[in-house]
């Protein structure tokens, strides 16, 4: 997949769930579905997926015997770093521990699920060479 094409993909997504989420938020106000400072955590995730997809991507182009380590290593950087954003944010927010569990994976796990489609459709395009 292309710089390009992942690109529009990207921010295809972005503004989906992006939009999505605004909407819960503004249709269900009395209700409590959201974080405090949720597009943070939002923000930070976007960004953390762009970084692994580039290091990843990077490591399917040169492929060779390190490009299974390449996207491990990528795979490693981005929990690492989401577990060190977790402890800064939950040291200095206070927030029900149930409703951050389903912010945050909801978004960690989409963001993931998007970038594994998108690196398994470069290899597909590597294997069919």
């Amino acid at each position: 997949m292309s710089i390009q094409k992942f690109s529009l993909f990207y921010f295809i997504l972005l503004a989906l769930t992006g939009s999505g989420f605004y909407f819960t938020q503004y249709f269900l106000s009395p209700i409590v579905i959201l974080i405090p400072n949720f597009w943070i955590v939002f923000t930070f995730m976007a960004i953390i997926t762009l970084i692994v997809y580039a290091v990843s991507s990077i490591g399917i182009k040169f492929g060779g015997d390190h490009q299974a380590f390449i996207m491990l290593a990528a795979i490693v950087i981005r929990l690492l770093l989401s577990m060190f954003f977790v402890l800064f944010y939950l040291s200095k927010i206070k927030v029900d521990g149930l409703l951050f569990v389903a912010n945050f994976f909801s978004i960690y796990f989409l963001f993931t699920a998007f970038e594994i489609y998108c690196l398994l459709r470069n290899l597909r395009h590597q294997i069919k060479k």
